[in-house]
């Protein structure tokens, strides 16, 4: 099974670092829309405590399980640190940011619960990927890998 990263042209990284370099949250090329990220604090607040150490969400980037229109990279799933979040929260987050923009007015968060309770409920859709591909408890997914991927493994896809 492949993962993909989306490139983009725009920003001052060429395919040839990532090839070499490997891909990580410095070489990222494309900004992918990310709920753990919208409010880092209560993120943090919420974390569960059993969650690995390894989650840091400053340092990771994300991908995808199907690969969109050319150019993108394309690497095999190389590491049990890739999560799985649902799409579907960070979506609803990402309305209370346009609130926030928007002078708190509430017209993008009229029935919306509240941040607090969907950051709880985005860390309990956290799964593995490996958790995920069996099970697939929803369809719009957010997948953020937790380590560098070695330049070794990457194509570029033009």
């Amino acid at each position: 099974m492949f993962l993909y990263h989306r490139y983009d042209h725009d920003l001052n990284i060429s395919p040839q670092r990532v090839l070499k370099e490997g891909l990580n949250h410095r070489t990222a090329t494309r900004w992918y829309s990310r709920g753990a990220k919208f409010f880092p604090e209560l993120t943090e607040q919420f974390r569960p405590i059993n969650s690995p150490k390894w989650i840091d969400f400053k340092v990771a980037f994300g991908a995808d399980l199907e690969p969109f229109e050319k150019p993108y990279f394309r690497f095999p799933v190389f590491s049990e640190k890739i999560l799985v979040f649902n799409f579907e929260i960070s979506s609803d987050l990402f309305a209370h940011l346009e609130d926030l923009y928007d002078g708190g007015k509430g017209h993008f968060i009229d029935g919306v619960p509240s941040k607090e309770e969907l950051i709880k409920e985005y860390w309990k859709s956290m799964m593995p990927l490996s958790d995920y591909l069996k099970h697939r408890p929803f369809e719009n997914t957010e997948v953020y890998i937790f380590e560098q991927v070695p330049g070794e493994l990457i194509e570029f896809m033009e």
